[in-house]
């Protein structure tokens, strides 16, 4: 695997193997297990046979929402469905009726809580009351229960944090690197970035940020605001499977955008974040090697290994000259999600 040395002048850096050549290692095997979705994907037979596009009352394109979902919402919701959707198989659209931002946020509503009541599906009895918004070019249109977004297809957003130490005098580098509670419902027990959470409406990324800090890591506002730095974003269309093996009829192929805001947290040693929520089973701070041998054999939840590779990517360890395919893991990092956004 790939290998860590330590230079005199560089400090650390990031070696590829003779074992890397002979099995293809490349950084984009961690951007297939977040996003394996080919740019072609609207060609597809059965991407066109089976999956909708939820569609605004002015005609904007808002989601991606499975043929098989469509029908639930249909047999679970009933009267409820019919007059919020007019659902069109012959373009494949499941479109808006309320032109009223009001009306069709308390029509959702009471969508997702009959969902969450009596349909099957797995995705929405993760109820998380708390709401994401689905934008069209002009702004928020419509707020949605975070449970539903994979039933819809929606973009959501998230932010998502790096907190490392470094030794000023060697310049090596440790991570601070949380490991999920057992009784999460997604992910259990995987690694994950030192501070992660979604966007609530209408918590700013900021909010979120801080919020997510003291929840998660227990550490206050005055240690973010004095440590943090804004580096950027990654975005993708989650999706880890071969679309080759998909039929689109199962839950495991929902198609949902993701827009994940990064920050980068540099600590001093004697700031050592703690479990305060119960999301987080413990911390601990891992050396480069470690944390890339995390990362290559798979410990990290998916999205959170995506975060850590740009970190990687930005401060100079993964490079042109050890990564075979470095413009195409920068440009699939940030790929053109397919619907409008939050900014």
């Amino acid at each position: 695997m790939v290998k860590v040395v330590e230079t005199p002048l560089e400090g650390e850096r990031l070696v590829r193997t003779d074992e890397d050549e002979v099995n293809g290692f490349s950084w984009v095997q961690i951007v297939d297990r977040v996003d394996n979705l080919p740019l072609d994907y609207g060609s597809n037979e059965k991407f066109r046979e089976n999956v909708y596009h939820l569609v605004t009352h002015t005609q904007i394109k808002v989601g991606f929402v499975l043929e098989f979902v469509v029908e639930e919402l249909k047999a679970v919701c009933g009267s409820l469905f019919e007059e919020a959707f007019e659902a069109d198989t012959a373009l494949k659209e499941l479109r808006f009726k309320n032109p009223s931002f009001d009306g069709r946020n308390a029509q959702l509503d009471k969508i997702a809580k009959e969902m969450y009541l009596h349909s099957q599906l797995e995705g929405i009895k993760g109820w998380r009351d708390e709401k994401y918004v689905v934008c069209d070019y002009d702004g928020p249109y419509v707020l949605l229960e975070r449970a539903m977004a994979g039933l819809m297809g929606i973009i959501t957003y998230g932010a998502h944090i790096n907190g490392y130490v470094v030794d000023e005098n060697t310049k090596s580098i440790k991570f601070w690197i949380p490991r999920r509670a057992a009784t999460k419902p997604t992910w259990p027990l995987m690694l994950d970035n030192i501070i992660a959470g979604g966007l609530g409406y209408p918590c700013t990324i900021y909010e979120t940020v801080l919020k997510e800090s003291k929840e998660e890591a227990n550490l206050d506002q005055e240690v973010i605001e004095s440590n943090i730095k804004a580096a950027g974003v990654v975005s993708y269309l989650y999706f880890p499977v071969d679309i080759k093996d998909v039929t689109f009829k199962r839950e495991a192929d929902f198609i949902v955008g993701e827009a994940e805001y990064i920050y980068d947290l540099k600590l001093s040693v004697d700031i050592i974040p703690t479990p305060n929520d119960g999301e987080v089973d413990s911390f601990n701070l891992l050396t480069l090697e470690q944390t890339v041998k995390a990362l290559v054999d798979g410990e990290f939840k998916p999205n959170c290994a995506l975060i850590m590779v740009d970190f990687l990517v930005r401060h100079g360890y993964i490079t042109p000259e050890n990564e075979p395919k470095f413009l195409q893991l920068v440009t699939r990092m940030h790929r053109m999600l397919p619907f409008p956004t939050l900014n």
